[in-house]
């Protein structure tokens, strides 16, 4: 039997007693559905927020990709609510979700920085 796991998982996490972040892990081939079925959920997440200052976890060891549409959403998220992230740490395993990191660090206002250990990039966001 062959099962093809592909989605977006999203989650609160908090450091002691002050800190959370927004944790963000993505699998297998991204799909416009799964971007259909995130999107509302941050958007509820951060609604209730003037001027949300997001922290963001984003787990990428298991993607593989974006379908072409899902690029064009991930892209029109970023636009939209680009201005509300302060610090994504992507933890990944290859040189490609380096390359991809740094590249999105170039044209997001967020900092955005990769890692290979969630500790890592855990201690980073709390910086």
């Amino acid at each position: 039997m062959n099962i093809t796991r592909h989605g977006i998982s999203i989650g609160i996490e908090r450091i002691g007693d002050d800190d959370f972040f927004l944790t963000l892990k993505a699998v297998g081939k991204l799909t416009h559905d799964d971007y259909q079925k995130m999107v509302p959920m941050l958007e509820a997440a951060i609604a209730g927020v003037d001027d949300p200052d997001i922290y963001a976890l984003c787990d990428v060891t298991e993607l593989e990709g974006w379908e072409a549409r899902a690029m064009w959403d991930d892209l029109k998220l970023g636009l939209k609510h680009g201005k509300h992230f302060e610090k994504i740490a992507i933890v990944g395993n290859s040189t490609k979700q380096e390359w991809l990191t740094r590249l999105a660090d170039w044209f997001t206002p967020a900092d955005v920085k990769f890692f290979v250990t969630q500790f890592d990039a855990i201690v980073w966001l709390k910086d």
